[in-house]
C-alpha cells in the first residue's frame, strides 16, 4: 500500500509542480509521483554508472542495479563513453549461466 511522504521545497520548485500538472491536466500528488519515478530512476542510473566506471560491480551488477537489462546498461554506459569491462572470461561464465 503506498505510503504518504512529506516534503518541504522551496517556492520555485512548488510552482514548477503546479505549472507542469496544469500542463498535463492532472493533479499535483500524481505529477509529484510521477516527477520522483523520473528522477530516482536517473539516480540509480547514475549510481550504477559510477560503480561500473570505477569497477566496484560488474556489468550484470551495474545492469541490476539500474534496473536496465545488461544491452541498455552498455549502451547507457557507451553514450557516457565509460569503456565496457567485460573479458572474454566474462562472456563464458555468462554462456555458463545461461546454455549450462
Amino acid at each position: 500500500m503506498p505510503e504518504g511522504v512529506v516534503a518541504r521545497v522551496p517556492d520555485e520548485i512548488k510552482k514548477d509542480i503546479e505549472f507542469f500538472a496544469k500542463q498535463e491536466q492532472t493533479d499535483k500528488s500524481s505529477m509529484i509521483r510521477k516527477l520522483l519515478v523520473s528522477a530516482i530512476k536517473q539516480k540509480r542510473l547514475e549510481y550504477a554508472l559510477s560503480e561500473y566506471a570505477t569497477r566496484r560491480v560488474s556489468l550484470g551488477k551495474a545492469a541490476e542495479l539500474a534496473k536496465l537489462q545488461i544491452s541498455d546498461f552498455m549502451e547507457e554506459a557507451s553514450q557516457r563513453r565509460i569503456p565496457i569491462n567485460y573479458t572474454k572470461e566474462d562472456l563464458r561464465r555468462d554462456f555458463r549461466a545461461v546454455f549450462g
